[in-house]
C-alpha cells in the first residue's frame, strides 16, 4: 500500500484524480477538460501529460492522456483569453480514441463525494454504472455511445414534430435505433447492480456486525418486470414509446430510456437517501465501493487498483480496521491522509510512504 500524507489544499486528491484520469480518460469530477486547466494558464500555450506504465501478466502497458492548448491570435494582435484543450491518448505509444483507453486499467475510487450515490441527482448514478460496466464490457461502452447519438438525433426530430417541420412517422427509424441500444444498456446495467447488490450485502453485513441489510435495486425508466435479455427488454421498450409518443412530442424530448434510469440503495428496503442517517448512508457507500472492486476482480480475472482519497479519517476505529483488512488483500493501493494518526501502527508499518506538500511528493524515510 501507498500511503500519501499532506496538508489538505497541496495535491493529494489531484494525485489521485491522475490516476484515475488514466482509467476513463476523464476526470473524475471535472465536466470538461477546460476544468482542469489552472486559471494562470489561460492565454498562454501549454502541454500536459499525465502517464504511467503497468505491469499486468501480458507484458508492461504503457498508457498516456496529454493535454495541449493552443493560443488565438486577436484581431488586436493579443492572445484571446480562451482555452483550446485538445486531448490526446496514447496506448504503447499508439495513438487511439479516448474510448479505447477505458479497460486498459481497472481502478475503484473511493472519494468523500461518493456519499453523492446516495444523495446525489440520478444522472450521478446513471454515470456511476457506465464506468464500472465500461471498465469490463466494451460492447456496453459502444452500446451507451450510440445511444446517446441516437438520443440526441431523436431530440432533434421530436422538436421538429412539434413545430409542424416533420411528420411522426419520421419516429420509427430512431425508435429501433434507440431500442436497439438501449435494450443492451438495461440488460448490462441490471445484471450488473444484480452482481454488485449481493456483494454489497455481504460486505455491509461485515462492517455492520450483520446489521441492517442493504439491498441495490435497479430503476428503469419503464416496466421490464422479469425480463433479462436485451432481446425481451427491447420488447418492453418498444411498447412503451408508444404508450408516450403524444407526450413525447408535446414536450419535444425522449421521456423513456436508459438515459432517464436510476438505482437505490436500500436499508431494509427504505430508501437510505430519505431514511438512513448520514453514518449509515456513508457505510452503505463503503460497502458500494468494495463489492466494486470484488466486481471488477472477479470479471477482468486482475485486481483493479484501489484509491481511497481521505476516506479513513471519516470512519471510526473499528471500520477503519475492516476497510484495511479488505485493501490490504489487493496488489496495489494508494490512500491519502492530512492525519497519519488515524492509521494504525500495524498498518502504517507495511506502507510506502510519501509525503506531499505544494504539488510536490518526497518519500518518507523508514
Amino acid at each position: 500500500m501507498v500511503l500519501v500524507q499532506g496538508n489538505n489544499g497541496h495535491g493529494k486528491s489531484n494525485l489521485l484524480e491522475a490516476l484515475y484520469l488514466l482509467v476513463i480518460a476523464k476526470s473524475q469530477r471535472a465536466s470538461t477538460e477546460r476544468e482542469l486547466v489552472r486559471r494562470e494558464s489561460v492565454g498562454v500555450e501549454f502541454f500536459s501529460q499525465v502517464a504511467a506504465v503497468v505491469q499486468r501478466e501480458d507484458g508492461p502497458v504503457r498508457v498516456q492522456v496529454d493535454f495541449k492548448n493552443t493560443v488565438n491570435e486577436s484581431h488586436g494582435g493579443e492572445a484571446e483569453n480562451r482555452l483550446n484543450v485538445q486531448k490526446y491518448v496514447r496506448v504503447n505509444g499508439i495513438p487511439r480514441r479516448a474510448s479505447d483507453l477505458v479497460g486498459e486499467i481497472n481502478a475503484v475510487m473511493f472519494s468523500a463525494q461518493d456519499l453523492d450515490m446516495v444523495y446525489g441527482s440520478p444522472g450521478l448514478r446513471r454515470r456511476y454504472m457506465d464506468i464500472l460496466i465500461s471498465q469490463v464490457d466494451r460492447e456496453y461502452l459502444r452500446a451507451v455511445q450510440r445511444y446517446q447519438r441516437v438520443v440526441i438525433q431523436r431530440n432533434h426530430l421530436l422538436k421538429g414534430i412539434k413545430a409542424n417541420r416533420s411528420q411522426p412517422s419520421d419516429l420509427e427509424f430512431w425508435d429501433g435505433e434507440l431500442v436497439k441500444s438501449g435494450s443492451l444498456v438495461v440488460a448490462r446495467r441490471r445484471d450488473t447492480l444484480d452482481a454488485l447488490s449481493e456483494g454489497a450485502a455481504r460486505t455491509h453485513a461485515t462492517l455492520t456486525d450483520d446489521g441492517e441489510a442493504l439491498e441495490l435495486a435497479y430503476r428503469p425508466s419503464f416496466a421490464i418486470d422479469g425480463r433479462r435479455t436485451p432481446e425481451d427488454i427491447g420488447e418492453a421498450m418498444r411498447e412503451s414509446l408508444m404508450q408516450v409518443r403524444s407526450r413525447e412530442i408535446a414536450q419535444g424530448f425522449s421521456v423513456r430510456g436508459p438515459h432517464r434510469d436510476d438505482f437505490q440503495l436500500l436499508l431494509e428496503g427504505m430508501d437510505v437517501g430519505l431514511y438512513a442517517s448520514r453514518g449509515q448512508a456513508r457505510t452503505a457507500v463503503l460497502a458500494l465501493k468494495l463489492a466494486e472492486a470484488e466486481y471488477l476482480s472477479h470479471a477482468r480475472n486482475r485486481q483493479p487498483i484501489l484509491l481511497l482519497d481521505d476516506v479513513l479519517s471519516e470512519l471510526d476505529a473499528p471500520r477503519r480496521r475492516l476497510v484495511l483488512e479488505r485493501v490490504s488483500n489487493y496488489s496495489q493501493v494508494f490512500i491519502t491522509t492530512a492525519d497519519v494518526d488515524v492509521i494504525e501502527p500495524g498498518y502504517l508499518s507495511c506502507m510506502t510512504r510519501f509525503t506531499v506538500h505544494r504539488g510536490h511528493l518526497e518519500r518518507v524515510n523508514e
